[in-house]
């Protein structure tokens, strides 16, 4: 795996930079402030997914100054071959992109999240080993310039160890040791919970046998019961059967009794009735008699209230007329007043539309523009293309003036402030005069763009102002047209009135004709008045003769109807006499058979069999909700009885459980991850030590002992001597920190790695060293080490890897 090369848009320094890089070992280099950390942090913003303020406070401080949003594009190869772009954008919105090129072009890879985004660049880095792409940058692959010592110099041993066992992948071990203490004490508190169970329910079943001899007793108690049970309840059927004999007799003589009851009452309201039906008939006779005196004058009232009836359906015609009459006079006067006046409003819209255009055509005279100020307005475009032009070029100026302040402050003497040592780029000059030559060439520049831009503030005031007054004048002309069109719409408007009031004075005239001529249909109506009261007064004079008439012509019509109802009334009253007399000798007769002693005694003796049934059938339905309660509650003891069994059976598995979970904690999970970081840090040792020994040029072992501490051995007369890293220089602690990291890369497979000023602390001696040592890996040399990675990237000042760099690339000027 290759990174290719790096676009930076709009990051801090970075306005428009783009860098290629080579196969091996890149260097690069120039002052401070030209932004050689910045192309670090951006590789690992956009290849490996690591968040903005890792490294800066604000989102906002990655920016360049003054924009809202930049962009950084990486192209690498895979190990397969294949060329890719990752694109990712800072600033809202933000935006990660994986792009394969795909013949000559680049083809976006469509991902649903940013999270499969970050598994497909894990997965073509070679990677996708579990841990966040971001991680691994950040604690091993690129760790930032103040981090670089990291987690190598932690004092507290535990925290240190949790932080190597995580890099080299083995913290699972012993996060698995943690983790499972809860499940065995999990798996311990559910035994003793099964066990309370067991005890609980085994309390219960103890009365099963109990319970099941008295089930026994109840089912030989129910069955003598039943026995008793069957020969009273023979006994009650043959009393029954006697006393059903007996009841039929008292129930034939009390409802013949009743009968003769219902006959007699019968009579005595048959006769009732037919005394009144008498009198109705009489009634009939009497109102026949007084239907023949008011007949004649009955029909003289009918005759009057037909005449009434004709003349007030006249009198509605005339109240219809004279209702037309009044509207047809009502709307005569609204279109009349209506003509009236749109005569004048027509007249009054004409007058003022003739006003209203004779200014309009004045003010359009006075909107032509001067020429001159057109000529101005045409120039603002260009005018502010180029004051931006001028402000971008000063503030570029302004941006190299900072930095060559900032290195005339710490290259003032000529010392490299990292190195202590006289500084070889400056070498043969006087660094003060260096500097002050630059910064008064770049303050000239800068006076000059700012005499441009004050010439040109000035001529785009004046465009501004042009600009302005020819809007003006534009907005007036527009405002001027829309008056044009309304005239033009108001004089159709008005003509269209004049066509309405042409209307309005036919429909008046119309109005005016029909509502004489309903005027003239009222004299059909003359006299109407006289008419109605003479009609009105002949139907009062009949009034009496005809409501006697009505009041008794419904009982002189029912005569015939009364006279058959009382001679069919005479006729049933005979039969009903006839069937008394019938129905009292058959009571005679059953009085004479029907025994009440023995009846009496019958029914006793049932009441006391069915009491002795009823009792013992209480007895026997309670026995049977005994034998019932009995029956669940034993099926429920046994149920309970197979149940702890089953609880056995589980406690005995939990019992295995717990046995295997203590085994894997004691023997397993407690010793891996020991026995995996001590494999790591012998293999990871051995490396380092021969790189260690390359840089330090010293008879003195790195070793990376237990907890991940950092120790040096040496003889020191005849005795092993061995220092701890709170014991080291910090050049002899920054070279083992470089020998364990190259070491650390190489074991967890990184084929790319970042260092940032990795010289910091080291001599002129150890610094060379150190760059013979990154040759000696990239050539895989057998007494550092065999060569692992595929690139290289070291930010320095120091000449000394220029010798052994694959591409030094130069930032700044």
């Amino acid at each position: 795996m290759r990174i290719l090369s790096i676009h930076l848009k709009n990051i801090k320094s970075h306005r428009d930079t783009e860098l290629t890089f080579s196969a091996g070992i890149n260097v690069l280099s120039g002052p401070n402030g030209v932004g050689k950390s910045t192309v670090f942090e951006a590789i690992g913003y956009a290849l490996f997914g690591v968040d903005a303020r890792d490294f800066v406070s604000n989102v906002d401080r990655f920016l360049s100054i003054g924009t809202k949003k930049g962009e950084i594009a990486v192209a690498f190869c895979t190990d397969a071959g294949e060329t890719w772009r990752v694109t990712r954008t800072v600033g809202t919105p933000a935006k990660w992109l994986l792009a394969r090129e795909q013949g000559g072009a680049f083809e976006v890879e469509e991902h649903a999240r940013i999270e499969e985004t970050e598994a497909r660049i894990a997965e073509l880095l070679g990677l996708d080993n579990g841990r966040p792409l971001a991680e691994q940058f950040k604690l091993v692959i690129g760790p930032f310039q103040n981090e670089f010592l990291g987690p190598f110099v932690i004092k507290q041993p535990t925290k240190r160890q949790e932080a190597f066992d995580e890099i080299l992948g083995i913290d699972a071990w012993r996060k698995t040791y943690k983790s499972t203490s809860s499940l065995l004490s999990a798996v311990q508190e559910k035994i003793k919970i099964i066990a309370v169970e067991i005890e609980a329910k085994e309390a219960q079943v103890a009365v099963l046998p109990e319970r099941e001899d008295e089930l026994a007793k109840i089912k030989t108690d129910a069955e003598a019961l039943r026995k008793v049970l069957s020969s009273q309840a023979d006994a009650l059927r043959d009393v029954e059967k006697q006393l059903v004999e007996l009841d039929d007799q008292e129930k034939g003589i009390a409802a013949l009794q009743a009968e003769i009851q219902i006959l007699v009452n019968r009579i005595t309201d048959g006769e009732g009735k037919i005394k009144d039906q008498g009198q109705r008939v009489g009634e009939a006779e009497k109102a026949g008699g007084v239907l023949e005196q008011t007949r004649a004058g009955k029909e003289a009232f009918e005759r009057a209230e037909s005449r009434l009836a004709e003349l007030v359906s006249k009198d509605k015609q005339r109240r219809e007329v004279e209702k037309d009459v009044t509207r047809l006079e009502n709307e005569t006067q609204r279109l009349t007043q209506a003509v009236e006046h749109e005569q004048k409003e027509i007249e009054g819209e004409g007058r003022r539309l003739r006003e209203e255009e004779d200014a309009l055509a004045k003010a359009r005279n006075e909107l032509e523009p001067d020429r001159k100020v057109v000529d101005t307005a045409g120039r603002l475009p260009g005018l502010r293309d180029e004051i931006n032009r001028v402000r971008s070029e000063k503030g570029l100026l302004e941006g190299r003036r900072i930095g060559l302040l900032e290195g005339q402050e710490k290259l003032g003497e000529g010392t490299c402030p990292f190195f202590k040592e006289p500084c070889r780029n400056v070498a043969g000059t006087t660094p003060k005069d260096v500097f002050t030559t630059r910064i008064a060439e770049l303050d000239r520049k800068m006076q000059a763009l700012t005499e441009a831009l004050g010439k040109l503030s000035v001529e785009v005031a004046d465009a501004e102002a042009a600009e302005k007054q020819l809007a003006a004048l534009t907005v007036r002309s527009q405002e001027l047209h829309k008056q044009t069109m309304g005239l033009v719409e108001r004089r159709a408007r008005n003509e269209k009135r004049v066509a309405t009031l042409q209307t309005l004075s036919t429909q008046q005239i119309e109005a005016a004709t029909r509502a004489k001529a309903r005027r003239d249909d009222l004299q059909v109506f003359a006299g109407l008045d006289h008419e109605i009261e003479r009609a009105t007064a002949e139907r009062g004079r009949f009034q009496a003769d005809r409501d006697a008439y009505h009041a008794h012509e419904k009982d002189a019509l029912d005569l015939d109807n009364r006279r058959q109802t009382l001679e069919k009334m005479l006729r049933l009253l005979d039969e009903l006499q006839k069937q008394l007399i019938g129905k009292k000798e058959e009571l005679i007769r059953l009085q004479e058979t029907y025994k009440p002693g023995q009846h009496k005694e019958a029914r006793d003796q049932k009441d006391r069999l069915v009491a002795q049934v009823a009792s013992l059938g209480q007895q026997i339905e309670n026995l049977e909700k005994d034998r019932k309660r009995l029956e669940d509650e034993i099926g429920k003891l046994k149920l309970l009885k197979d149940e702890i069994g089953r609880k056995q059976a589980e406690r005995n598995s939990f019992e295995q459980k717990e046995k295997l979970v203590k085994f894997l904690r004691n023997q397993v999970f407690k010793n891996v991850s020991a026995q995996l970081s001590e494999r790591f840090r012998e293999e990871i040792s051995l490396r380092a030590d021969r790189i260690y020994r390359t840089i330090a040029e010293a008879d003195e072992e790195l070793v990376w002992s237990e907890n991940y501490q950092i120790v040096l051995r040496d003889m020191t007369d005849g005795v092993v001597r061995e220092r701890s890293d709170d014991q080291l220089s910090g050049g002899q602690t920054m070279s083992a920190v470089v020998a364990l990291r190259l070491a650390l890369l190489q074991t967890i497979g990184a084929r790319i790695a970042f260092f940032d000023e990795p010289t910091s602390n080291l001599d002129a001696s150890r610094r060379e060293n150190l760059a013979t040592a990154f040759r000696a890996i990239d050539v895989g040399r057998e007494e550092v080490t065999e060569h692992w990675y595929d690139q290289l990237f070291l930010i320095s000042h120091d000449v000394a890897f220029t010798e052994i760099t694959d591409q030094m690339i130069q930032l700044g000027e």
